[in-house]
């Protein structure tokens, strides 16, 4: 036989399955996990006016001012804006062989990559003389500057991730949507840890991990397009973070109005925010766990009742045996008689 250590209770085994049985239910469930990225809801804050001649490539926030490259053979440029009055405060031309492309900023410089001529211009951005420059394969499309590499976009599903001093390739970043490859991927913006990317020839905007290289929420800038004059090549292209007010400045080519917006992912969502629909979707997906919490706590509180009304009909009946009335003696002689 065991020893009565090792034994356990059939009352306290009661007691606690119960409790452990709800605990048990009410964890979350691996199968129910959502995968996949989110969608972001786009706020405008503010717009404002854009050159509408500008073909915009690259859209990058310094010190106040806005930096833009235009594109086109014969048109390209590099450009300092006023972010809220859409003035060009001043503008340098590139050569006519040259496509301008993305933009970004490392330190006094701003480095400018070129569409199919394999050089990235590298201009001092106080005088936007050119100051150097930097060889590589391929297209460029996109640029933006984390702290440490430059990530570069070829208009493939592929990021370079690319040393600031000398631009050679220091690894790669395929990025992907809900397991698949994303594709066309076009201008850049570096924030924080993660890369936000204009898709080419759509109103998308992909937020990319820049680890994993997985997007981790979309936004759809449709609305943003709206009121522009839907030519096929001017389309959605130019994000820049405002970090003073956490927002983006976005625009496209040729557009008209550049516009400052946030993004709200599903994530972010505050609880004044949840609407009578979640509600609703929430309480329709947790109502069999709660159903069934509700039938171990009633059948646990049945079975204590029971032992309880038990125990008091015992103790009752030992009371009334214990105040019983002894015989007397007369009968004690009358029984012996019988």
């Amino acid at each position: 036989m065991e020893h009565r250590s090792y034994m356990i209770r059939p009352s306290t085994a009661l007691r606690v399955s119960p409790a452990l049985l709800v605990a048990l239910l009410l964890l979350p469930s691996p199968v129910a996990a959502s995968g996949g990225s989110d969608a972001a809801e786009l706020h405008v804050i503010s717009s404002h006016s854009h050159d509408d001649q500008a073909f915009t490539q690259g859209f990058e926030m310094h010190g106040g001012s806005l930096y833009e490259s235009t594109g086109l053979y014969g048109h390209s440029s590099l450009r300092e804006v006023d972010p809220w009055s859409g003035e060009v405060l001043r503008q340098t031309q590139l050569d006519q062989s040259l496509f301008g492309e993305g933009i970004t900023i490392v330190g006094d410089t701003i480095v400018m990559l070129t569409w199919k001529e394999g050089i990235a211009l590298v201009f001092d951005i106080e005088t936007f003389e050119v100051v150097g420059n930097h060889t590589y394969s391929g297209e460029g499309w996109g640029l933006c500057y984390d702290g440490e590499f430059l990530v570069m976009s070829n208009g493939t599903s592929e990021l370079a991730l690319r040393d600031p001093s000398d631009f050679t390739v220091q690894s790669t970043l395929p990025v992907t949507l809900d397991g698949q490859e994303a594709s066309l991927l076009n201008e850049l913006e570096c924030v924080g840890g993660m890369v936000y990317a204009n898709v080419w020839g759509s109103d998308s905007i992909l937020a990319i991990n820049s680890t994993s290289g997985a997007v981790e929420f979309t936004v759809d800038a449709s609305q943003l397009a709206e009121s522009e004059s839907g030519e096929s090549n001017e389309v959605l292209n130019g994000i820049a973070y405002v970090s003073e007010q956490d927002a983006f400045l976005i625009t496209g080519k040729n557009w008209s109005s550049m516009h400052l917006v946030s993004f709200e992912s599903g994530q972010e969502l505050v609880e004044d925010d949840i609407t009578d629909s979640d509600v609703s979707r929430i309480l329709t997906s947790i109502w069999p766990v709660l159903l069934i919490a509700a039938l171990v706590i009633i059948l646990s509180s049945m079975r204590a009742l029971g032992a309880v009304i038990h125990f008091l009909m015992l103790m009752l009946l030992r009371r009334q045996t214990e105040q019983s009335p002894a015989p007397s003696e007369g009968e004690q002689e009358a029984g012996e008689a019988r």
